[in-house]
């Protein structure tokens, strides 16, 4: 039987929405097995609901149907909210984000529905760290950038449905979100781990398929079990009510430290920097994966199922330092870290031991 939450007095309930990604399937798991909550779960395609947990199928951009579909479900105390509508750029990215967020949050946001806390999770892409070099390390209270953003459009609405209700919200900001997942092909440990398993197949080194910049900057990543104790320690913890924190393992990367680490995980050599465009370069290697496959008896997975190769392509591409400060989650009193190196390679055997890389 799980143990009871340390969470405010009364909360019995949480809804889980963006529950089959890599935050929101490893949050719901971490509440099954730390809390005695009731527990609800959203997302378009689901599993039979169980005995603990209440599965809704539902398409978030439709709000209608959201609202039917999460009128069903009763007073909610507390919002773990992991969805995302990916777009082909900023600005197309804004409006159906904005509608998940909404359709997702309002049924539930009246004063008097129960709703005690909405924990966002978003990322360091508020401070543009997609669009090229920016401030290090970003602080919290950084200016935003210029042009279109769809986090400022989730977090200006949270604040504006907040005021005069009981509830309040928290936002997190990780980088590279890192864990154990299938489904989701925005997965750093994934996407560095198919194309291993590929070069190998290939009988070639683990060359790195970024650029030489991207090879020697500093990072900072996040693993998806630390980010959902962080979430949990939001939604739980008074003190956060409408705070915004950077959230990262603690410490810093560079992909050539980690580069001869990983290769030696799958028993290969360390190749040199050879940029290639993954997208274009896996367009051809299906083939390949399949005998990947039938070599090792691993699960029958697709490629595209695990990793989404032009994320990847800018996965590997960051050509600057990439760093957030996480001094005030610090502060505000979340102190929990974990070993980038050590948490990579312990995520790739635990892929390895579900049978989803060799």
């Amino acid at each position: 039987m799980p143990v009871s939450s340390p969470g405010p007095a009364g909360a019995a309930s949480a809804l889980v929405i963006g529950a089959n990604g890599i935050v929101g399937s490893n949050m719901l798991a971490m509440l099954r097995e730390q809390t005695d909550w009731q527990l609800h779960a959203v997302a378009r395609a689901h599993p039979p609901s169980d005995d603990r947990v209440n599965r809704i199928a539902v398409d978030l951009l439709d709000e209608a149907a959201s609202r039917e579909a999460l009128g069903r479900i009763g007073p909610v105390d507390t919002i773990f909210f992991a969805a995302l509508a990916p777009g082909p750029n900023p600005a197309a990215q804004v409006a159906p984000n904005l509608a998940l967020l909404r359709n997702g949050i309002a049924p539930f946001a009246a004063a008097d529905a129960g709703l005690r806390h909405v924990c966002l999770v978003q990322g360091t892409k508020w401070y543009g760290s997609h669009l090229g070099p920016y401030r290090t390390p970003a602080r919290e209270d950084d200016p935003r950038h210029e042009g279109p953003n769809f986090y400022y459009d989730q977090r200006d609405w949270l604040s504006a449905a907040q005021q005069g209700k009981g509830w309040s919200f928290s936002t997190l900001r990780p980088h590279f979100i890192s864990g154990f997942n299938l489904g989701n092909p925005h997965n750093m440990i994934a996407a560095v781990g198919a194309y291993a398993a590929i070069r190998r197949e290939l009988g070639e080194p683990l060359d790195f398929p970024g650029t030489q910049a991207c090879f020697d900057t500093l990072s900072m990543a996040t693993d998806a079990s630390l980010l959902n104790r962080a979430m949990l320690w939001a939604a739980t913890t008074p003190a956060c009510a409408n705070q915004d924190f950077n959230l990262s393992n603690g410490d810093y990367f560079r992909w050539s430290g980690l580069w001869p680490a990983i290769a030696e995980s799958f028993a290969m050599a360390p190749g040199p920097v050879r940029p290639l465009r993954l997208a274009k370069y896996m367009a051809d290697k299906g083939p390949v994966w399949d005998a990947v496959l039938r070599r090792h008896a691993l699960q029958p997975t697709r490629l595209e199922q695990i990793v989404d190769w032009n994320w990847a392509d800018f996965l590997f591409r960051g050509d600057w330092d990439d760093l957030s400060s996480t001094i005030k989650a610090r502060r505000y009193g979340f102190a929990d870290c974990l070993d980038t190196r050590d948490d990579m390679l312990a995520t790739l055997a635990r892929y390895r031991r579900a049978r989803i890389l060799p």
